[in-house]
């Protein structure tokens, strides 16, 4: 695949910003095709995580060959939780915010006729949450709802291990639409930034907590694949999911509380 020779595993850990370039790349190409083909909505996420996951897998696969030596697990022991841990969530950030941002501007200089069809069911889903927006138990609604999200990017990298690809990319393209619509009031793609800034004090929270899920789930499902290796890099490894699922709770949690407040 040509985007997913664009950048090595080598590259991508030095310079994780350079994933950045290649969500933004890869959305360009999926809103393009989505156009040609006159589809949308899933399918355009389909295409996004088609173009980020052959990456994500090489770096999962790089990933198992360096816990095949016992030097690494010593080395990996040496390091704290966050260091374990920082350059895949630094890198998942990246790839959501060139998703974002590349869904905001297309939805903004793309024909009104064309960006409606091609964001159908992002505009849609929007168009609920609008909806469940007002009226009693909005905190429980939002908080049960992203909740929801967050156990099933764990399930589908648990199963499926970079599967919570899918439903970041989508949780991002919606966000991407919303940033879109709030500056196509305002100045246009000027205004993206300022746009993109005001869903920041929740988004953040919620996204972490989507990624950590993720994570979880990914790096639980290679210690289950080989838990007879060794009891005690099994625990360790289960520790740590544990620990970045019950992190991810609170993240969204937190999330929910400050989007009510915002509200």
């Amino acid at each position: 695949m040509v985007l997913e020779s664009l950048l090595s595993i080598k590259e991508v850990r030095s310079h994780p910003s350079r994933l950045f370039f290649l969500s933004v790349i890869g959305t360009i190409i999926a809103i393009i095709i989505s156009s040609f083909l006159n589809q949308g909505g899933l399918f355009l996420v389909f295409l996004i995580t088609l173009a980020i996951l052959p990456l994500t897998i090489k770096q999962l696969k790089y990933e198992e060959r360096r816990r095949e030596y016992d030097h690494f697990w010593n080395y990996l022991y040496s390091l704290g939780f966050f260091s374990r841990h920082k350059d895949l969530i630094i890198a998942y950030f990246y790839l959501i915010l060139g998703i974002t941002l590349s869904i905001s501007v297309s939805y903004l200089i793309l024909p009104t006729k064309i960006s409606s069809s091609i964001f159908s069911d992002q505009i849609l889903t929007i168009s609920s949450i609008t909806g469940n927006a007002t009226g009693s138990g909005i905190f429980s609604k939002i908080l049960f709802n992203n909740i929801g999200v967050m156990v099933v990017c764990f399930a589908f990298s648990l199963f499926y291990s970079s599967g919570a690809i899918f439903l970041i990319s989508w949780n991002a393209s919606v966000l991407g639409v919303v940033v879109g619509q709030g500056a196509k009031n305002l100045m246009g793609i000027p205004s993206i930034p300022l746009v993109l800034l005001s869903y920041l004090p929740h988004g953040i929270f919620e996204f972490t907590g989507y990624i950590l899920a993720g994570i979880a789930g990914g790096i639980l499902s290679i210690a289950l694949a080989r838990h007879k290796e060794s009891r005690k890099h099994f625990l360790f490894v289960l520790q740590d999911s544990l620990l970045l699922l019950a992190m991810g709770i609170i993240f969204i949690f937190i999330g929910a509380i400050v989007e009510v407040i915002i509200i």
